[in-house]
């Protein structure tokens, strides 16, 4: 039986997660849906939101979804999603802490 933390999207409880917007540009939409659709239900897990949005004078079809896990998971994710014939993506992680909250103390 697989641990956990071998299931894609899942993390052991202790391993720290980070937030970030994982952006797709899909060149050939047809060719490429299925296996992008599959790595995403894959890692499923791991999206909190997804939207997908043709774009026709390009011939190109963007993806944007927010994620959640480890770097670990997400690199991952990003990684063999980047690895796909006609599809780019990128990933822009925040880092750990809250918006609004500084590391100094008692400010």
């Amino acid at each position: 039986m697989k641990d956990d933390a071998d299931i894609p999207g899942r993390h052991p409880v202790e391993a720290e997660t980070r937030m970030g917007i994982l952006a797709l540009a899909v060149k050939n939409r047809t060719e490429a849906a299925e296996a992008v659709n599959r790595l995403i239900s894959e890692y499923g897990e791991l999206v909190i939101g997804r939207i997908g949005v043709p774009y026709r004078q390009k011939s190109l079809s963007v993806i944007a979804m927010i994620v959640e896990g480890t770097t670990d998971a997400l690199g991952a994710f990003s990684g063999k999603l980047g690895m796909l014939p006609a599809v780019k993506s990128k990933m822009v992680l925040f880092d750990s802490t809250a918006p609004g909250k500084t590391d100094i103390q008692g400010v």
